[in-house]
């Protein structure tokens, strides 16, 4: 009767484990291609943005930005976290989070709009009072469908989150452009933004399943508050990190130096963190339903790590090596002093995607706790180094960032994954393969335009030779080892393999 049971018990979990595989799979190629999208048009907003933009007008929205984005930490009070890893949650439950999370957004707005003549002081230029009103909205459109964004990612409904952020960037990008064109300067940049939030918060709430009542005493949210405090407060100091940069350049330095290293810094990132959003939205709530169980969590983290470093650490290089080509092309003229920040931020770049594995397994343990105290320490280092760095001015600080993420990896790794199935050696083993190989097709490329040079005005030409070149090297050394070859032939298959599934579910449909 015992072995009945066991095999019963047994059966129930590897279905359950082949279910989550499906879903993850189903998620992945669903994102990917949809991020894909969203990329394209980012990078059609960068190209003919920076034609129709000055520096000065990014720089000015940075500031505005740098401020928004701090109040921003406290919009989600981390919910929407606590809302994917929670199992078992009740629509009591969630419908008070929602709540909790609209009203952090009227208070926002009100703070951030009183606060407008202080941030206009702040740099000294009075028009940032009209910005700043302006972007205040942004939080109550966004509060709006946090709560549903969250439960579309915690069912793994991918397809309804994608739709509504490439509508919503594309909005985005149809504002955006237009104004630019028709002279309104940062303005342009503003009103995109606010469209795109709106435009997507309204579909975020038409797609989820999610309906919220009315708040309700008694349902239990006392301890997914405690986990979303913690991942707030993550957020809060990890602000300093991610952002301290800009204010110091803008204060210290002016809004055209801000501009230059704002453009250079978003160029770098947007194609990485495109690529790694996909995989942590299927793998953050993937992982919360494996936590129980410590191989499959391993395994899973394991496979995370692999794809983002397969994945994003080829692309820095590329963009590093080719820097000199790319920067006009996709920017324009009068932005050739980008060149040199963008090459140094590659340093930072090539690590920082996979590094953020760190913050999956802690959350998706249940660890927030943790999760804070490694903000507070990460914070604390890169703010000084951002501070010893102001001396050498936009360059130095850039140096300072990448020396201090270098430093900090190792010790920041093996503090995440204490007393979790994940250790630091599958970390190092993880991207060992990728970051070996793209290094290495990178000094080919190097080689290769030392060998053959070409005019400036070819530019186009020598960075698609260029990625055909490096494509080709990191596909041929990928090939050379055994796991190299399963990886080059997974990707295509899963893509053949979901492609069935449309086809015969259609053939089905017209039965």
């Amino acid at each position: 009767m015992s072995k009945s049971i066991e095999s019963s018990v047994s059966a129930d979990t590897s279905s359950n484990l082949s279910e989550l595989k499906r879903k993850s799979v189903r998620g992945g190629l669903v994102t990917m291609s949809a991020q894909g999208i969203t990329v394209g048009v980012q990078l059609t907003s960068t190209v003919v943005l920076a034609r129709l933009l000055s520096p000065e007008d990014y720089g000015t929205l940075a500031m505005v930005t740098a401020v928004t984005s701090f109040a921003a930490l406290f919009r989600d009070l981390g919910l929407s976290s606590a809302a994917i890893q929670k199992q078992g949650l009740s629509n009591a439950q969630q419908s008070n989070l929602f709540w909790l999370n609209v009203l952090m957004g009227f208070a926002l707005t009100a703070i951030v709009a009183g606060a407008s003549p202080l941030v206009a002081r702040f740099y000294n230029k009075p028009d940032l009072v009209g910005v700043t009103l302006l972007l205040s909205l942004n939080f109550i459109f966004i509060s709006m469908s946090t709560q549903h964004a969250a439960m579309l990612i915690k069912r793994m409904q991918f397809v309804r989150h994608s739709s509504a952020t490439i509508i919503g960037a594309l909005a985005s990008l149809a504002v955006s452009v237009s104004l630019a064109f028709n002279g309104f300067g940062y303005w342009a940049l503003a009103w995109g933004m606010l469209t795109g939030s709106l435009v997507r918060s309204i579909l975020m709430f038409i797609f989820s399943p999610f309906m919220p009542r009315l708040p309700s005493r008694g349902s239990g949210i006392r301890e997914l508050v405690g986990f979303g405090v913690n991942v707030t407060a993550f957020n809060f100091v990890n602000y300093f990190s991610r952002n301290l940069d800009n204010i110091l350049i803008g204060k210290f330095i002016g809004a055209e130096a801000l501009g230059l290293y704002n453009r250079a810094y978003q160029l770098m990132m947007f194609p990485i963190t495109n690529l790694k959003g996909p995989i942590h939205s299927v793998g953050f709530p993937a992982l919360s339903q494996l936590q129980a169980r410590p191989d499959e969590f391993r395994l899973y983290a394991r496979k995370i790590i692999g794809i983002i470093a397969a994945l994003s650490m080829p692309l820095v290089v590329f963009l590093a090596v080719c820097s000199e080509w790319i920067i006009p092309l996709a920017l324009g003229p009068g932005w050739d002093k980008s060149v040199a920040i963008f090459v140094i931020l590659s340093f930072t770049a090539f690590f920082q995607p996979v590094g953020s594995i760190r913050g999956q397994v802690m959350l998706s343990m249940g660890n927030s706790n943790r999760y804070f105290r490694w903000g507070v320490a990460n914070s604390l280092f890169v703010s000084v180094s951002f501070f010893l760095g102001l001396r050498w001015g936009v360059q130095g600080i850039a140096i300072a960032y990448g020396v201090c993420n270098t430093v900090i990896l190792y010790p920041s790794l093996r503090y995440a994954f204490k007393d979790s199935p994940v250790c630091v050696r599958d970390f190092f083993e993880s991207i060992a393969r990728p970051a070996l190989t793209s290094i290495a097709s990178g000094c080919f490329v190097l080689f290769k335009n030392v060998m053959w040079t070409m005019e400036p005005e070819r530019a186009l030409g020598r960075v698609f030779g260029d990625s055909l070149v490096f494509g080709l090297v990191y596909l041929g050394l990928n090939s050379l080892s055994r796991e190299g070859r399963q990886e080059l032939y997974y990707i295509p298959t899963l893509i053949i393999h979901r492609i069935k599934i449309i086809k015969n579910r259609r053939s089905s449909s017209h039965v």
